[in-house]
């Protein structure tokens, strides 16, 4: 299709709504459409956000989880190293060597 088509085919439309009553029939004609088409569009984006909402909550508990085996090989590391006695009570455990004095 050439140029000259377009410009003749937007020539007819637009003499087409100069002719009283054709413009306001289109636009009633239009208006379910473009209601229809914000509908759509509305129930699209509640949906994409529900979707987001759920993947944004799954990263959530995947990164919980990622800390959570952080923390227990930390406290494993601790444990190898002799630094923590797991079955020691909170202030009973020393630090640095151990002298007899006396």
């Amino acid at each position: 299709m050439n140029k000259s088509f377009f410009l003749g085919a937007a020539t007819a439309v637009g003499a087409v709504m100069l002719i009283p009553g054709v413009a306001a029939a289109l636009a009633r004609a239009g208006r379910p459409i473009a209601q229809a088409g914000l509908r759509t569009g509305a129930v699209a984006f509640d949906e994409f956000r529900k979707a987001g909402a759920e993947a944004y909550e799954h990263m959530e508990d995947m990164m919980a989880e990622i800390r959570e085996d952080m923390h227990a090989h930390r406290a494993e590391d601790e444990t190898a190293e002799g630094d923590i006695d797991p079955t020691a009570t909170p202030g009973s455990q020393t630090t640095g060597p151990q002298t007899n004095a006396g």
